[in-house]
C-alpha cells in the first residue's frame, strides 16, 4: 500500500516536471507568460524547482490558497 502511494507520488512529480518543461518551452518560444492551474504548495514547489533549471525563466505564485497558482515568465534581459 505504502509503496503504491510513493510510486504514485513519484509519477505525479515526474508529470509535473514534464509539464514545467513543456510550458517553459512555450514561454521561451512565444515570449508570453503561461498561467498554470491552481495546485498545492508541494506541486508548485516542484514546478518552481524545474523552471529554475531553465535559463531565462522564472515563476511567480499568485492568488490565495486553495486557488494559488503559478505563472511562468521570461526574465527580462
Amino acid at each position: 500500500q505504502r509503496q503504491m502511494c510513493i510510486r504514485d507520488r513519484d509519477k505525479r512529480e515526474e508529470a509535473l516536471r514534464e509539464l514545467a518543461r513543456k510550458k517553459g518551452k512555450k514561454v521561451l518560444d512565444s515570449g508570453r507568460n503561461v498561467k498554470l492551474n491552481p495546485m498545492s504548495a508541494r506541486e508548485r514547489k516542484i514546478i518552481h524547482e524545474e523552471i529554475s533549471f531553465i535559463k531565462g525563466l522564472k515563476t511567480e505564485s499568485v492568488g490565495e490558497e486553495p486557488k494559488r497558482y503559478l505563472v511562468i515568465k521570461r526574465i527580462k534581459d
